[in-house]
């Protein structure tokens, strides 16, 4: 018997991109799934695609909500799965990503597993892949670069959340960069899967499109954690961050100049 498996799927008004994002969880033919959608009281029609798919659902509900953290923490609290993992409504898991996972996790003492995610635009060019990599020391880079691993390809034993918590709800875009800080202080790292899980789709309308409120919550982040870190380790956690910043600012400056040109020669 396959461990039982629970998807959360916070949403809120991405109707365009919500069916594929559904469709690409029921479609991975994974049993036992527990398939938890929480939307934020959406006026766009995702409620209706929603319940086209009701019968496929554990649970669902569309209501008013304090954004994407209570979301998640909502459907965390149902959750009854021996994994878990969540995946964002204008995202996608590609074939197999359910298998891949479970199977990393059931040949492996880690408590939770990472794989690789394709970051593409709104045309499904592909931009960018990011891959997680094992650290060398449990401090090497969990701790001084806690963005260098995919959430959309990650999935977590429920165990780990029982232990450490939630996610913080007074954080709203590093939630799960600060979660996988707890993880790493605490030594709990991850399987790795070479392989891309998920695909995460950059467009305008992206909760990650405007970097600043990102960057306010990770000066936030290393202010929550300066007393656990060294001295180098304050420095360098902020320095692999603002690569990555940079390298995904690059991403959307040339996607903006396309649909630029675009609407120019329209």
């Amino acid at each position: 018997m396959k461990p039982r498996l629970t998807i959360v799927t916070p949403s809120y008004n991405q109707a365009a991109f919500l069916e594929r994002t559904l469709r690409s969880v029921l479609d991975q033919g994974y049993e036992p799934l527990e398939y938890l959608v929480v939307d934020g009281g959406s006026t766009d029609g995702s409620v209706e695609i929603i319940e086209r798919h009701a019968d496929q659902l554990a649970w669902w509900v569309s209501e008013p909500d304090a954004g994407q953290t209570a979301a998640l923490n909502k459907g965390l609290r149902r959750a009854t799965g021996d994994i878990v993992a969540y995946i964002n409504s204008d995202d996608y898991y590609l074939p197999g990503a359910f298998d891949a996972a479970v199977e990393a996790l059931s040949r492996s003492d880690a408590r939770w597993a990472a794989g690789a995610a394709r970051f593409v635009d709104d045309r499904d060019n592909v931009t960018e892949v990011w891959r997680a990599a094992l650290p060398t020391t449990p401090r090497h880079r969990w701790v001084l670069d806690p963005v260098g691993w995919p959430q959309a390809a990650s999935f977590w034993r429920r165990d780990l959340f029982e232990e450490f918590g939630l996610f913080r709800e007074d954080m709203h875009y590093v939630f799960d960069t600060e979660f996988g800080l707890r993880l790493a202080l605490a030594e709990v790292l991850p399987a790795i899967i070479d392989r891309e899980l998920a695909v995460r789709v950059v467009h305008p309308e992206a909760k990650s499109w405007d970097r600043t409120p990102f960057e306010l919550e990770e000066m936030k982040l290393l202010e929550l954690y300066r007393g656990a870190l060294t001295p180098t380790e304050r420095l360098r956690m902020v320095l692999p961050a603002a690569g990555k910043r940079l390298a995904l600012w690059r991403s959307h400056s040339a996607l903006r100049r396309t649909k630029s040109n675009a609407a120019a020669e329209g």
